[in-house]
């Protein structure tokens, strides 16, 4: 039996904060509703009894499991800090209902249920690793095994000419430049590098050049990064920016190494 028979449509992400909408279902002999409370956030009730409350709650599907059934979706306290995070309503036949979760995360999760659970993924980023939850009834919501960033095995410079409008993340998985900075950079510096190149930013193909820049959301004008490929010459430019200190870090050091689109890139940040 599967999610349409649980009457929860896939892929359904329903918000109900601030609205007056409500749904409700039965499954595996329980009542489930998700509300408005009124006040300007959303409430999930099992068999009348409130099991989790937030400005935000949506719902992402229902499925059969042994034992009972699950509905799971995620839930926060909304604003651009963190996104919701992922939790299971576990209803099992004859049993009251348990909710596990939200998970500890503000990851973006992509949910994917399975015959007996389901799991949430969210990719590496350079600097971070993967970050993986997985429900069963048996053992709740619990953190999975990360995965360290890695570059797409066979994806070299042939395919930056498929970088245009790419955000730097999707550059940096060609496996030559990742090895550039990897063995260019001091652990510390890739950090640093990674962390600002991987949050909020864009790019794009100068020429047949890709230029990328990103930046930390709440920080921006101080912690910004700058990704520059060259074709002609396959080299790799890069810089950053961390907050509180005087200047950029460069890779190559040497500012006149650097091709004029990408001066001019990281004068746009420091003003210069």
């Amino acid at each position: 039996m599967g999610i349409g028979a649980w009457g929860l449509a896939a892929g359904l992400a329903l918000t109900l904060a601030g609205s007056a909408m409500a749904e409700s279902w039965q499954l595996a002999g329980h009542t489930v509703t998700l509300e408005d409370t009124g006040e300007g956030g959303a409430r999930l009730v099992a068999d009348g009894a409130v099991v989790l409350e937030d400005w935000q709650v949506f719902a992402d599907g229902a499925l059969q499991v042994p034992g009972g059934a699950v509905l799971w979706g995620a839930a926060g306290p909304g604003g651009n800090a963190c996104n919701a995070a992922p939790f299971a309503l576990w209803l099992p036949l004859g049993g009251p209902a348990r909710l596990d979760g939200p998970a500890d995360s503000c990851a973006y999760l992509v949910p994917a249920p399975g015959p007996d659970g389901i799991s949430w993924t969210a990719e590496a980023l350079p600097g971070e690793p993967s970050e993986t939850w997985i429900w069963t009834a048996a053992g709740g919501l619990v953190a999975g095994q990360g995965t360290a960033f890695a570059p797409e095995a066979g994806l070299g410079w042939e395919a930056l000419a498929g970088l245009d409008g790419q955000h730097p993340v999707e550059a940096l998985k060609l496996a030559p430049v990742w090895g550039a900075l990897q063995a260019g950079l001091a652990p510390a510096d890739l950090q640093a590098f990674s962390e600002r190149i991987s949050e909020l930013g864009s790019g794009g193909l100068t020429g047949a050049d890709y230029l990328g820049e990103a930046c930390l959301k709440f920080t921006c004008d101080a912690d910004w990064a700058v990704l520059y490929l060259q074709a002609a010459s396959q080299r790799v430019f890069a810089a950053w920016h961390v907050g509180g200190e005087a200047g950029p870090h460069l890779f190559p050091a040497d500012p006149a190494a650097w091709p004029a689109a990408a001066r001019a890139a990281v004068e746009g940040h420091v003003g210069g």
